[in-house]
């Protein structure tokens, strides 16, 4: 059923990936004083990742019927959601090394791709769960 706990963990999921688009992972502040962002539209392939889990979420929702499909979706989500958060880590080690920064923060946008990972792994809990429980009934049939 798409009202399933999984389907909430995946919309999450979904939204952290989009939301990616707008908001900034690191700001440095240079030596003149301005303060720079970097957002993940600057590194091309973390971002078109962070996209295609947002979209791969998304549809996995409404594969609820097919729960193994639906398992090895999410999976392929959790290990793309992984690369993204090295791609990102890299992407953000080059831009400190390419700007001249006196101070640098991570922004809560960095954030967004580990809690991506998160809610990921908690839809795949949840749906065990629920292949347990259709187990279990089909047993007292």
């Amino acid at each position: 059923m798409i009202q399933r706990i999984q389907s909430v963990w995946l919309a999450l999921a979904a939204i952290c990936g989009f939301a990616m688009a707008k908001v900034p992972l690191f700001a440095a502040t240079l030596q003149d004083g301005t303060v720079r962002h970097f957002l993940a539209t600057e590194s091309l392939l973390s971002f078109a990742l962070a996209i295609g889990i947002a979209v791969l979420s998304t549809v996995t929702i409404f594969l609820f019927k097919d729960r193994k499909t639906q398992t090895k979706l999410v999976w392929i989500g959790i290990l793309l959601s992984a690369v993204v958060i090295g791609l990102q880590v890299y992407s953000v080690e080059g831009f400190k090394t390419s700007v001249n920064m006196t101070q640098g923060t991570y922004q809560w946008g960095g954030l967004l791709p580990i809690a991506m990972l998160i809610f990921l792994f908690l839809a795949a809990s949840g749906i065990r769960k629920d292949e347990k429980l259709i187990k279990s009934l089909d047993r007292l049939r």
